[in-house]
Formats: structure tokens, sequence, C-alpha cells
């Protein structure tokens, strides 16, 4: 039997009442370049199902139905039809299709090794982005607005995009990994509005100045403790929760009531069951957001 056979779903009577897992991640369609022996980029003939937000959806419809689940894909008229059997094999209630003009957002990923996934990653965008708002989720045409509407809402954003959504809904942040340590006043004074903040150990690390080293569980209880130091004295009772993601160590939570370790899915010794980290981050927050609405926000009931 493998573990997710093992995964303990809510029944349909414990969530009556609630709402949905949704993004405000766009979709993307993923296209590859590595670099050969000598450092030459070489294209790669394949392209794939792409963006955050697809991740995380795809991790919460492991825990829950469709129903309590939105992915709102920006369709083009260059969107192939193997890519839409996939999304619509996650639940019509689930995925909506929404027509756009012109062609369907596409990005390059770029790794400096000679596979996909191997190496530094860089990104850049083949054709001009769609944002989704709030409001896109939440109000007419938009088929999450009823019965179920958006409860959870995962977004990945940079400050200023952060600062313009706070206000709309109780949202699970994840920081981007280019912030500077200049922008740690910005973090905190955001932090109240959020119902919790997951960044990964090095994002963490870079706001708060420390040096990097490799990921023990020192290192990751250390950071942690730090910042959640700052949010308390920032916010007192109303700081949010703190998760932060360590890869192959799992995660550290610091919550009201509890503070613990979340074992990786692939433990340590594991990792060679491991193709490809894209969207693993995504992933994470997705299954995060599952548990928070399913168990009514219990940080440690949720896992």
């Amino acid at each position: 039997m493998s573990r997710v056979d093992t995964l303990v779903r809510p029944t349909s009577a414990s969530l009556k009442g609630k709402g949905r897992v949704c993004t405000l991640g766009m979709f993307i369609i993923d296209h590859f370049e590595v670099q050969d022996e000598g450092g030459q980029p070489v294209p790669i003939d394949e392209e794939a199902i792409g963006g955050g937000g697809v991740h995380a959806m795809t991790a919460a419809r492991l825990f829950l139905p469709p129903s309590h689940c939105a992915l709102l894909v920006d369709r083009g008229d260059d969107f192939p039809q193997h890519f839409a059997d996939q999304l619509e094999a996650l639940g019509a209630d689930m995925v909506w299709f929404r027509r756009r003009d012109g062609k369907t957002t596409r990005a390059l990923n770029i790794y400096s090794g000679t596979a996909i996934g191997e190496g530094h990653q860089t990104f850049q965008y083949l054709s001009p982005q769609l944002n989704l708002s709030l409001r896109d989720l939440l109000v007419p045409p938009s088929p999450f607005a009823t019965p179920h509407h958006p409860e959870w809402v995962h977004v990945v954003v940079r400050i200023p995009r952060a600062q313009f959504l706070v206000q709309e809904a109780r949202q699970i942040f994840e920081a981007g990994p280019d912030r500077a340590s200049k922008e740690l006043e910005d973090w905190l004074n955001l932090a109240n509005h959020f119902a919790a903040i997951s960044p990964n150990l090095i994002e963490l690390q870079t706001v708060l100045s420390l040096p990097r080293s490799e990921e023990t569980q020192e290192d990751v209880v250390h950071a942690a403790e730090i910042f959640h130091r700052k949010l308390r004295e920032a916010h007192a009772d109303a700081a949010p929760a703190l998760v932060l993601r360590a890869g192959a160590l799992g995660s550290y939570t610091i919550a009201t009531g509890w503070k613990g370790w979340v074992p990786a899915y692939w433990r340590p010794t594991e990792q060679n069951r491991v193709v490809d980290v894209t969207g693993g981050g995504n992933a994470f927050l997705g299954g995060l957001c599952a548990g928070l609405l399913a168990s009514d926000g219990d940080y440690r009931i949720g896992w």
C-alpha cells in the first residue's frame, strides 16, 4: 500500500459549511533549457503544465474533493488539449477554464545542469502574464463564488502585491526567493494580515541577514525562533503561524499552542525517489491549506 493510499481524507460531514482552498497562482505552460557539457544552452523539446498554483492545488486535491478546491486557468488559443484533459481529471467542480485573448502564458525554465531539475534554476516569461485577483475568484461569473466560496487562498507574491491583497482574504503567504534583508520591516508590517508565513530556510536566512549554511535542524530552529520572536514583538498575540520549509528535513512550525517538526514526505534516506523538485514548495503549501481547512486551522491536527 502506498502512502497516498493511507492519507486520511476529511469526510463530507466534516467539510459541511467549509469553503474552498484556492490559488492566485496563474497557469503557465513551462518550457525547459539545460546546458551541455561545454556550458552551451540546449533547448528541450518538451512543454509541461506549470505554475505554482497548479502544484499547490494538485496537492490540495490529494486531501479534498473537487468541490473544495479551486483552480482558475486562463486558456489561450494555443492551449494543448491533452493539458485540458489532465486538468479536467482533477474534477469538474475544481477547474475553471476562462477564455483569454491571444496566447496562454508561457515561461522558460533554465537549468545550469545537463538535465531538468539539475543545478541552478532561472525563469523568464515567453508571453504576457495575466495576474489573478481575488475578484476573479469571488465575483460572478466565477463558479467558485457559490456554494463553496474561497476560504484559504494560496499566493506567491512580492511585497507590493501582498500589500494590495492583504486586506481581502485570509491567505497563505510564501515569500519570493529574492527578497532582501532591507524588506524585513515590510514582512513584519504585513504579517498580522496573514494566517501563516511559509518561507524556505534560504529565504528566511536572507531576510534575517543570517549566514547561509548546510540545512540542519539546528539551523532551521534557530532561524525560526529569531523570526517568530520578531513577529511576537511586532504583533503580540496577532502574530501569524510560521511554517519554515527545510527540504529533505521537512518543515518546522511555530503556531499558537504548538511548535514542532513535520517530516518530509520522502525521508532523507529516500531522496533517490525525488525525480524533480520543481513545484515542491507550492505543492507543500497546497497540502498545508487542505489540512488547515479540514482541521479548522489547527496546525498540529492539520498534519
